[in-house]
């Protein structure tokens, strides 16, 4: 038993109580397990590499036959290239963590990149060129055949569920549309590709998304996710073919309930980032 972190909810709080709780929530009922972090569960006890490395046992102690991280870089986005080795990951430090630091495979996607741990199951091989929709990374996990669980450790579903945008490709959504970049992919080799192409469905610049976390109330609602606190933060577990199922029935109603109502489909702006802003996630 290892304290991981001081909070100021429940005081110490340890590896063993994290992997118990991730249990409790189900996150080892998969054959895949998809984890969005955010280690932001109170005061860390241990040095930064010891703690990371105590928070992945824990994971790895669940059993899972495959793990996946999102290690996105939007690369091309910010007019980078992409290096499968060595290009940092924009999606906090466990993430980039396991990338260093354990055994598995990085996909080649310079947008939205995944690290997959365990048996790959076909989820990052020849890829499409679409980085969110037909044949990507998230297609491959709903059409896996497998159960997938997504799993939030600290990370809040309200925020960075990448997932729905796959979601809004299946649904056709009339306000993105498939953005073309372009840039240099840096293969494990150390071999560059030039002129390489990816699409991103993008918001049209006409649109505002809506601020009311619709797919995260609704799947609370039907009492889909499984939750725990743990420290100062939270944990949070569900089915992807939950998820799949809800966005689904949502998209039926009101194929526009993710914007703010307010998108006229006959503008059509495809103006990108104007300000010059660093790309982080799908704009």
């Amino acid at each position: 038993m290892t304290v991981l972190f001081n909070s100021k909810k429940s005081g110490d709080v340890t590896s063993d109580q994290l992997l118990e709780k991730l249990k409790k929530i189900g996150a080892s009922d998969c054959d895949i397990l998809y984890i969005h972090s955010n280690l932001n569960f109170g005061l860390p006890s241990l040095k930064r590499s010891f703690l990371l490395e105590e928070v992945y046992s824990s994971i790895e102690k669940l059993g899972v036959r495959t793990i996946v991280f999102p290690t996105f870089t939007f690369s091309f986005c910010n007019k980078e290239e992409y290096d499968i080795k060595n290009s940092f990951s924009k999606m906090g430090a466990l993430n980039e963590y396991v990338r260093k630091n354990v055994d598995g495979v990085r996909s080649s996607d310079p947008l939205l990149s995944v690290f997959v741990i365990g048996d790959k199951l076909n989820l990052i091989d020849n890829l499409s060129k679409e980085s969110i929709g037909k044949n990507s990374n998230y297609d491959r996990l709903h059409n896996s055949g497998k159960s997938v669980n997504f799993l939030f450790i600290g990370a809040d579903m309200r925020e960075c569920f990448t997932y729905t945008h796959y979601m809004e490709t299946v649904a056709k959504v009339p306000y993105r549309y498939n953005r073309e970049f372009v840039g240099t992919i840096i293969d494990e080799n150390g071999i560059r590709h030039e002129n390489e192409t990816r699409l991103l469905f993008s918001t049209y610049g006409n649109c505002r998304l809506n601020p009311v976390p619709v797919v995260h109330d609704t799947m609370n609602e039907l009492k889909m996710l499984s939750e725990s606190d743990f420290g100062d933060g939270h944990l949070c577990c569900f089915k992807e073919i939950d998820a799949y199922k809800v966005m689904l029935d949502l998209f039926d109603k009101d194929i526009n309930f993710l914007t703010d109502g307010t998108f006229d489909l006959s503008k059509k702006n495809t103006v990108y980032n104007p300000n010059n802003e660093k790309i982080v996630s799908v704009k």
